[in-house]
């Protein structure tokens, strides 16, 4: 039992110090001033050599010029005074053990005298580390039960005392880390240090209670439920630790799910910077604020507590996802812009093309009232004047009132209406509380002019086109309806003319506003249907 336990502690030391000066040059590498004192890789690396020497020889004086070092490190670590002068006789005591175990020493009783030796070095530097000790009354107790042990282990020859006495460094780190830095403790020890601990007494034991009768195939199959139960327990165990003791609400597979889809909702970089604080506040539970840089800064815990390795693994990883999202952002504003930009081109574009087609048609149809209704083809010109004047004098405009738009679009139903005569029937219908929004130049126009060419102009029977705009809390609705026979598609990307639109909307508004074709068989209507968000 003593060997099988003595190897356990041994193992556990050895890694956990060397996995304690690997973090340590990772949180140096991180930034953290107040780890740079030479003591903290010097502590580090000594107990695992001190483990790792435990583990290969049972030579008394080699073991004992080895624990040497502790002394003057011990008051090192609790800021003792005289700490070079301890440094230079445990070198000293430790050359004479080594000097003994190569022969070259004659002493009448080594062990008594070397052992006593060493008893008084470690008296002074626990006596002078309490003097000066941090961390309260736990500390005192440590250093004198520290102080107790050394002596009576070394003189009494009892295995567990030894093994006590051999496991002090990693019982003085344990129980100062708690007592000193609570959270440092949390971090380093209680998560993976219970972990590591779990899987090694799980193997050791499984090893130890295995009968040596059982060929290798038996004794694979008996290590199955080991291999299955542990990783579960662990689990279990760092659940545990992180709801109720290191306070994390969310696991880092869970925070990094709920940090994405919160903010995969955000449609541009202004709402995607006001939302990441926010979800950041629920992972950390503190105070958090972005840059438009990518980078996230997490204030300090009002219950002291920092950010662990764990955390700052996360955070380190919630860094890269909030970079990639709001790189995505900024693709898509600049996606958004030179779409609003060839759509403007394009606007242009119809202006140009619209106007002498439209100029054409109308005098054409001026032409042929003149002698059977005059009066009709004046106050034709006088609704084609309006409309050029109309375009004239928002010839740059990109947004403009619904109202003026909502008068060029009865100006220009008007001339329609001369030229079909009694197959056009028009309508306007528009809430008062809508007169004074603006929307894009030109859109309801582009609508109703492909109601005409789809519905007025490919049927021979009366078709009525009606105009409607309507408010709601969120956006104001057009709609363009005519019953007439419909488009030949309703493909999305069908016509020119509804592409642009769609265009010039997500240009202005983004995945806010829609424009949607359907068609009411029901009613045989046609519906080309906008909204604006408000």
């Amino acid at each position: 039992m003593y060997r099988t336990v003595s190897l356990l502690v041994y193992t556990f030391g050895l890694a956990a110090f060397l996995g304690l000066f690997a973090l340590w040059l990772r949180q140096l590498r991180l930034g953290r001033p107040e780890l740079r004192a030479w003591h903290y890789p010097a502590i580090f690396l000594s107990s695992a050599a001190w483990f790792a020497l435990n583990l290969i020889t049972l030579e008394y004086f080699v073991l004992l010029a080895a624990a040497c070092v502790f002394p003057p490190l011990l008051g090192r670590l609790f800021g003792a005074r005289g700490v070079p002068l301890m440094a230079l006789a445990s070198a000293a005591l430790a050359a004479l053990s080594l000097l003994y175990q190569a022969g070259r020493l004659p002493l009448s009783n080594p062990r008594r005298d070397l052992s006593l030796a060493f008893c008084a070095l470690f008296a002074w530097s626990s006596l002078s580390a309490a003097r000066r000790a941090a961390g309260g009354r736990v500390n005192l107790f440590l250093l004198a039960g520290a102080t107790l042990v050394v002596p009576i282990a070394l003189f009494t020859f009892e295995d567990w005392l030894s093994l006590a006495m051999r496991s002090l460094p990693l019982t003085i780190l344990l129980i100062d880390s708690y007592a000193r830095r609570r959270f440092l403790f949390l971090d380093l020890f209680a998560k993976w240090g219970s972990y590591f601990a779990v899987a090694l007494l799980a193997l050791t034991f499984w090893f130890r209670l295995l009968p040596q009768s059982l060929n290798p195939i038996q004794s694979a199959i008996l290590l199955l439920p080991v291999l299955w139960g542990v990783p579960r327990l662990c689990r279990t165990i760092g659940l545990v630790l992180d709801r109720r003791i290191l306070g994390r609400p969310y696991s880092p597979a869970e925070a990094q799910r709920l940090f994405r889809e919160q903010l995969e909702s955000a449609a541009t970089e202004e709402d995607l910077l006001r939302q990441a604080p926010l979800v950041l506040h629920r992972i950390f539970l503190s105070d958090a604020s972005v840059t438009p840089a990518g980078a996230i800064h997490i204030a300090d815990r009002a219950d002291g507590r920092p950010l662990f390795s764990e955390d700052l693994d996360l955070l380190e990883n919630l860094t890269a996802i909030f970079r990639v999202l709001l790189e995505n952002r900024r693709l898509e504003a600049r996606r958004q812009a030179l779409l609003l930009d060839t759509s403007r081109a394009e606007l242009k574009a119809l202006r140009a093309q619209v106007d002498p087609h439209f100029l054409f048609n109308a005098l054409n149809t001026v032409a042929g009232l003149i002698p059977s209704d005059p009066a009709l083809a004046e106050q034709t010109v006088e609704k084609l004047a309006g409309v050029f004047r109309y375009t004239l004098q928002h010839s740059g405009a990109e947004m403009v009132p619904l109202s003026g738009e909502l008068d060029f679009i009865r100006a220009w139903l008007d001339i329609q209406q001369a030229r079909f005569g009694p197959r056009l029937s028009a309508s306007i219908d528009a809430a008062p509380d809508t007169a004074e929004l603006r929307i894009p130049a030109m859109i309801l126009q582009t609508l109703v002019e492909n109601a005409l060419k789809h519905a007025v102009a490919r049927s021979s029977h009366p078709c009525a086109v009606t105009v409607r705009a309507a408010r709601t809390p969120s956006a104001l609705q057009l709609t363009v309806s005519d019953d007439g026979p419909g488009p030949v598609s309703f493909e999305n990307s069908a016509g020119h003319g509804l592409r642009s639109i769609r265009e010039r909307l997500a240009g202005y508004y983004g995945a806010r506003a829609s424009l949607t074709l359907q068609r009411d068989d029901d009613r045989s209507l046609t519906v080309a249907a906008i909204e604006i968000p408000l």
